[in-house]
C-alpha cells in the first residue's frame, strides 16, 4: 500500500509539472515603448549584452523566480540553456563583478506592475497573469 501511495504522489507531481509548463510564456513591455524588439534582442537583454533601449535609457530588466516554471520555458527557449544554469552565470557574473545590468527577480504578479509601471521595463510570465491588463504590450509567445 506504502508503495501505491509513493507510485501515485510521484504521477501526481508529473502531471502538476507538466500542466505547469503548458502554459504560453509572453514577454511583455510597457505600453509606451514603441521599439521594435526580436527574440535575439530579448536574448541579449536576458544575456546581459545589451543594456539600453534605443533611446538610450537603461533596460529595467524582470525575472521570475528559479523555481517558477515559466522562467524555465523562457530560459530554454530564450537563452538555450536552463533557469539554473542562468541563474549560476548571473551570480558569477555578480560574483566577478562582471554583471552590466542584472535583472531583479520578483513574482509574476510584480513583474507584470513594474512593467506597467517603468516605461523601460522588459518581462516574462504566463499568458494568463495579463489577461485583461493594460498598461502592457506583448512583444513575443513562446509556446
Amino acid at each position: 500500500m506504502i508503495l501505491f501511495k509513493q507510485i501515485f504522489f510521484i504521477l501526481l507531481m508529473t502531471m502538476m509539472a507538466q500542466i505547469t509548463w503548458a502554459e504560453k510564456v509572453v514577454v511583455i513591455v510597457n505600453e509606451a515603448n514603441d521599439q521594435s524588439i526580436s527574440a535575439n534582442d530579448i536574448k541579449g537583454i536576458y544575456s546581459d549584452n545589451v543594456i539600453q533601449w534605443a533611446d538610450g535609457t537603461t533596460i529595467k530588466s524582470y525575472d521570475l523566480p528559479i523555481k517558477d516554471g515559466n522562467r524555465e520555458v523562457f530560459s530554454q527557449n530564450i537563452l538555450g540553456t536552463s533557469a539554473r544554469d542562468t541563474a549560476k552565470a548571473w551570480a558569477n557574473r555578480k560574483i566577478t563583478n562582471t554583471a552590466k545590468n542584472p535583472p531583479k527577480t520578483k513574482k509574476e504578479k510584480l513583474v507584470v506592475l513594474q512593467v506597467k509601471k517603468k516605461k523601460n521595463a522588459i518581462g516574462y510570465v504566463s499568458e494568463e497573469a495579463i489577461a485583461g491588463k493594460s498598461g502592457i504590450k506583448v512583444v513575443m509567445r513562446i509556446d
